[in-house]
């Protein structure tokens, strides 16, 4: 294995394992979320109104800033040097400070007009009507917060930092447990503590990272230079970034106001199996973006096109090769990881049968939520935010005709369902034209490998159903020993499966991980 796979790897590895430890108190947050309030009405109204800030977070911060900064500050960092570099730090600060601030006024002010467009649905409930606009009203300072968050967590990144960063966001799920247990008794409605606790773990997310980013030499100066170049570069870039990215966020938006319209708790249904999906999301399609965007980003900066396809690819594969088995292992083990991350306090096993179902929709495009992320740094390295614009109206405009097309048969899982098609149709587009950009001799290469790997997957996740089907009877797990026992017995029979068939069929990340390990060793 070249030093470039183990040192990537390695990055990568690391990303990963605190992204794992963000991902369990984000899991151990939703399992508190789930017996305090369940699949409730109350529950639909702060998901609802979380979303809205969160949006705007996925839409202009987590995505677009860091597709439009990051390359430019690492082109800025090569150039001219750290201290000219940081200057744009200071620069994209600012100018979050000023213009996101101004975005949570006007947020704040205007919720009750906006809100009841987003879940018109609601609107035959009063009462949650009016829950959802005071949730909204109080959570929309976060969007800031997060928004300087992601700036820095962009600029540690840069420089080649990643373990804080992904470590960041356990510090607003733990501050937001703490909040829900110890102080829910004294709000009326009890769901105002979430409300409260997301704007104080938005507090930590960003405070926690000051250190390091001060110790790697920056320093703060207050400056709206717009005449800048690097700064008109980014603001040029991010509007159209935030556009390419926004698939994901209209298909959110989209499935949120259909499903106010349903029955009470599909909005919750949808978002408990969401927060699972982007746990191996996260470890792994998120790591693997986060890590590959600078690397692209040095290659391209020095000309060398096929390096940046060569590392693309190579990605890839490794998306592949870690979320393929997890969608098995969903498929195969969905009721009994449902029962143990949630059926606690008041939700029960119904609700466990309703996530369990949107579960494996989502299930179905999580190898492609995680090859978008990767495929779109591509574009973002070479500065090209308009083909990933053009790309995601496609993908939209496909969630939306599915989502309406499916309502009726498969009722809120249509909305899950719809979302993972889109997502294939937006990293197939996005493959075929990252190649006009970043060859590599075996276009269609990916497509041979994914076969080998589905045929793994296939295998290990019949496994998994197997010893789930053992330990469930007709109506659950029969407690949390029996759940989380065929939980962890069945995880176990995926992976070791999947890990034989693949040293069987000789896949070569297999060698590849082994050779790291001994490395390390």
């Amino acid at each position: 294995m070249s030093t470039e796979k183990t040192s990537f790897l390695r990055r990568t590895g690391r990303f990963s394992l605190a992204t794992i430890i963000s991902r369990l108190t984000g899991l151990l947050r939703e399992t508190t979320l789930a017996a305090l309030f369940g699949a409730s009405g109350s529950m639909d109204a702060f998901v609802a109104a979380f979303r809205i800030p969160n949006l705007l977070r996925d839409l202009f911060a987590e995505g677009a800033l860091s597709a439009a900064y990051v390359p430019t500050f690492i082109e800025k960092y090569k150039n001219e040097g750290k201290e000219e570099a940081f200057k744009v730090t200071s620069a994209v600060l600012s100018i979050l400070f000023v213009v996101v601030g101004a975005i949570v006024v006007l947020g704040i002010i205007l919720a009750p007009y906006f809100v009841k467009l987003y879940v018109s649905g609601f609107s035959n409930d009063p009462a949650k009507l009016d829950l959802t606009i005071k949730l909204s009203q109080i959570m929309f300072p976060f969007l800031l917060l997060v928004a300087l968050a992601v700036a820095i967590m962009g600029t540690l990144n840069a420089l080649g930092r990643f373990g804080i960063p992904a470590v960041a966001p356990a510090v607003f799920n733990i501050i937001t447990i703490i909040v829900a247990l110890c102080f829910a008794q004294f709000f009326n409605p009890p769901i105002l503590v979430l409300a409260i606790g997301v704007v104080i773990g938005g507090m930590g997310q960003f405070a926690i990272q000051i250190p390091q980013l001060h110790r790697a030499g920056f320093r703060f100066q207050f400056r709206l230079p717009f005449k800048d170049a690097a700064v008109q570069r980014i603001l040029r870039l991010i509007l159209p970034a935030a556009l390419g990215g926004a698939a994901w966020q209209v298909n959110v938006v989209v499935g949120t106001w259909i499903a106010s319209h349903l029955e009470t708790g599909s909005i919750s249904s949808l978002y408990y199996a969401l927060r699972l999906i982007h746990f191996p999301l996260g470890v792994f399609g998120v790591a693997l973006a986060v890590v590959s965007l600078p690397e692209m980003s040095h290659l391209v900066s020095s000309g060398d096109n096929q390096g940046a396809g060569a590392a693309q690819r190579y990605a890839s594969r490794m998306v592949i090769f870690l979320l393929l088995p997890s969608v098995a292992y969903f498929f195969g083990a969905a009721e009994a990881i449902i029962s143990l991350a949630y059926q606690h306090g008041h939700f029960n096993w119904a609700d466990t049968i309703d996530v369990s179902l949107a579960l494996r929709a989502y299930g179905v495009g999580l190898v492609f939520f995680g090859l978008v992320r990767v495929t779109a740094q591509v574009f973002y390295a070479y500065k090209d935010t308009r083909t990933p614009v053009l790309i995601s109206l496609v993908a939209v405009a496909t969630n939306i005709i599915l989502s309406l097309l499916l309502l009726k048969p498969l009722k809120f899982a249509a909305l899950a369902l719809a979302t993972s098609v889109a997502a294939i149709v937006n990293f197939s587009l996005l493959y075929y034209y990252s190649h006009r950009k970043a060859p590599t001799p075996d276009k269609y290469g990916l497509a041979k490998y994914s076969f080998t790997i589905l045929i793994a997957s296939a295998i290990s996740g019949l496994g998994a159903y197997g010893v789930t089907r053992f330990f469930m009877g007709s109506n659950g797990f029969g407690g949390i020993k029996v759940s989380a026992l065929a939980t962890v017995l069945s995880a176990a029979a995926c992976g070791v499966i999947y890990l034989v068939t693949c040293k069987i069929l000789k896949v070569e990340e297999i060698s590849h991980l082994g050779e790291l390990l001994n490395r390390k060793k």
